[in-house]
């Protein structure tokens, strides 16, 4: 009985444990033991407090029932406006992919193109480029592993090349939001390159290194293979503040060399003044995809107005080396654009469409309109503000070469409300928000396109041609009072011209040669009448036949400049 009695209190002690426990709702005025003390009861928040002499529980407060708000799919509404035009009603994009009608543009031994179809040497398409650093110590120019002072800062060589390769890394992967990378490795220390001679590249603008490097491969490494790689960095030390020939970055691309299966070495030359990751995605632009320079070889140093059409300054890191970003237009010669993300006009009468900066998205980010062979019109989304998208407009005109204004863009953004005319079609913004924007497209009558002179169709280098005029160094330095002199190491030449003007009124002119005929290299040519404290910009011309005749390349400088007052 014993036994029964005990099992019966256990099994209701396990179901009253079982069963859950509301707490009892204090009652208002009850004696509590605590100032300051809570509980909650039904719903109700109770607080002891004093009354008096004593402790009680106050009369509660309601506590807020707090409803999590349904999650409500957020989506870009002007991508889906009814007034956006449909792709049926778009010319097919191979009309917009402009046909490249420049003859190939040589410059250090390479091919430079703005157009379609892409040279079979570019990596358009491809998502991953694989690139060899190949460091170089010369006698006066150690490639350094021990550390020194430099400025500031107390670095060796490889350190601050370990330094700037991841950086170079991301920065790819982060301005090709993920659609390329590049894999960057350093030749092993026991293979670097040990030349036993002094560097001597020039640091004239224009004068080519490669030609030299060439000459080291020829003459010091004739058994190295370029073939595991996509292109190849050679990069010499830092160097002293003063040496000259640092500083200045150059590519090549489809360079031809005998060590190659392929015939030729994409590749970019860094000899010193390699730490900027984005001068290497510009001189790598040049090397991996075969993009020609934005900006302006006549006037390389002139900084945009930011007002009116210029070259490119403000919007793409082939036409200011320090902006990184492309434009889209790049990025389609690149591959990083799809068909899908690009829409075209030709002689539609007006037009609505959504554009997206560019990113992840698969949205339209470039409009492009033919206006004749080798000539487009394009618009795109860049941010106006930090809330506010706009319009950029330019200009691709592939009858243009490599460093003379392929591309022009208006640096004036156009934000919502605002129209322009360009070349016979007028934009309007009708909405932006923060994923793109709507503009609306018209054909017009205004400042109709005029089509230059259509040239022949040029095959599209299925071999580099290589130019007969050879520099591979230049210096023009002071040489006594008001006088100058100027060095130049070329082959291929049978005369040459010179001459030295103001850097910013190119009509004042300080001293001229006329057309010499010379084929002499060294070449040196004495300057004379110069004045004091002033910048002088230096013209030198070669021509591979006399009389300022045949094959043309020339050179400017600002390496001149502030002489001292007799």
């Amino acid at each position: 009985m014993q036994r029964k009695s005990n099992l019966a209190l256990a099994i209701v002690l396990l179901l009253s444990l079982s069963s859950p426990v509301h707490a009892a709702a204090p009652k208002a005025g009850s004696k509590c033991t605590k100032a300051g003390a809570t509980t909650t009861a039904v719903g109700k928040k109770y607080t002891c407090i004093k009354s008096g002499k004593n402790l009680v529980w106050d009369k509660g407060v309601a506590i807020p029932v707090v409803t999590k708000a349904p999650e409500i799919e957020v989506k870009n509404l002007l991508s889906t406006d009814s007034r956006i035009t449909s792709t049926s009603e778009l010319t097919n994009i191979d009309t917009c992919k402009t046909t490249d009608n420049t003859p190939m543009q040589i410059f250090t031994g390479s091919i430079f193109t703005n157009g379609f179809p892409r040279p079979a040497q570019a990596l358009t398409g491809k998502k991953l480029a694989k690139i060899l650093v190949i460091p170089i110590s010369f006698k006066n120019l150690p490639f350094m592993v021990e550390k020194t002072q430099r400025g500031q800062t107390f670095t060796s060589d490889i350190e601050a090349m370990n330094q700037v390769i991841p950086l170079v890394e991301d920065l790819f992967k982060t301005i090709s939001v993920g659609r390329f990378a590049v894999k960057i490795d350093v030749l092993p220390q026991p293979d670097w390159w040990v030349i036993n001679e002094d560097q001597s590249f020039s640091e004239v603008w224009g004068v080519s290194k490669t030609p030299k490097i060439a000459e080291i491969i020829g003459k010091y490494k004739p058994d190295f293979k370029f073939d595991d790689y996509d292109a190849y960095v050679f990069a010499g030390g830092n160097g002293p503040a003063n040496m000259r020939g640092l500083g200045a970055a150059e590519a090549a691309l489809a360079y031809p060399i005998a060590n190659s299966k392929k015939g030729y070495f994409n590749g970019m030359i860094a000899i010193g003044g390699f730490t900027d990751p984005a001068l290497w995605v510009h001189e790598l632009g040049h090397a991996l995809f075969m993009l020609e320079d934005l900006y302006n070889f006549d006037k390389p140093n002139e900084l945009p107005s930011g007002k009116g059409a210029t070259v490119p300054f403000l919007w793409d890191v082939m036409a200011d080396s320090t902006k990184r970003q492309f434009l889209e237009w790049n990025r389609l010669l690149m591959g990083w654009l799809q068909d899908s993300e690009m829409r075209c006009l030709t002689n539609q009468k007006t037009s609505v469409h959504f554009l997206a900066e560019y990113g992840a998205t698969t949205y339209p980010k470039l409009l492009t309109i033919n206006l004749a062979p080798g000539v487009t019109l394009a618009a795109e989304a860049r941010n106006a503000t930090n809330s506010e998208k706009g319009v950029l407009l330019y200009t691709i005109d592939t009858h243009i070469g490599h460093g003379s204004g392929p591309i022009i863009t208006q640096n004036t953004l156009l934000t919502k409300g605002k129209s322009q005319s360009w070349l016979g079609w007028e934009f309007t913004v009708l909405d932006t928000n923060t994923g793109g924007v709507l503009v609306s497209v018209t054909k017009t009558d205004i400042d109709k396109y005029v089509p230059p002179v259509v040239k022949p169709a040029v095959q599209n280098n299925p071999v580099t041609p290589k130019s007969t005029l050879v520099i591979t160094r230049g210096d023009i330095v002071p040489n006594g009072s008001l006088a100058a002199r100027a060095t130049w190491n070329v082959t291929g030449h049978e005369s040459y011209r010179l001459y030295v003007t103001d850097v910013v009124d190119f009509q004042k002119v300080y001293f001229e040669t006329g057309v010499v005929n010379d084929s002499s290299s060294p070449l040196v040519i004495d300057i004379k009448g110069l004045v004091c404290n002033k910048e002088f910009r230096t013209v030198t011309e070669f021509y591979s036949k006399k009389n300022g005749e045949g094959e043309r390349q020339v050179i400017e400088s600002l390496q001149l400049r502030n002489l001292t007052c007799p």
